[in-house]
């Protein structure tokens, strides 16, 4: 489980929100359309790689400026990156699905 605060809160609220929307401003559009032409096999599924995803999407929101966490992402391998993107929009579509009246 993921721990934040409640200034954190806002910022997840927010990044989510903009997702929702179609704006993903912690990621480049050409890197998201490279991972998610890739089938993403169980990479999320084991209680490993969830834990270590877990913690890294702790530390993203530890930043206090997006400019912040894009650089956290960017330092990233490229393997735990597209694992954190995968699981940062799992997120998102579970939100959208507890909320129907964010769909478009």
């Amino acid at each position: 489980m993921i721990t934040i605060n409640q200034e954190q809160l806002g910022q997840v609220e927010y990044l989510i929100h903009q997702s929702i929307q179609g704006y993903h401003v912690l990621f480049n559009t050409h890197t998201l359309r490279e991972i998610f032409q890739r089938p993403d096999g169980d990479a999320l599924n084991s209680p490993e790689n969830l834990f270590l995803m877990e913690k890294h999407l702790e530390k993203l929101l530890e930043r206090q400026s997006l400019e912040m966490k894009r650089a956290y992402l960017e330092a990233l391998d490229t393997q735990t990156y597209e694992q954190v993107v995968r699981a940062y929009f799992n997120i998102v579509e579970n939100n959208l699905f507890e909320n129907p009246e964010s769909r478009h």
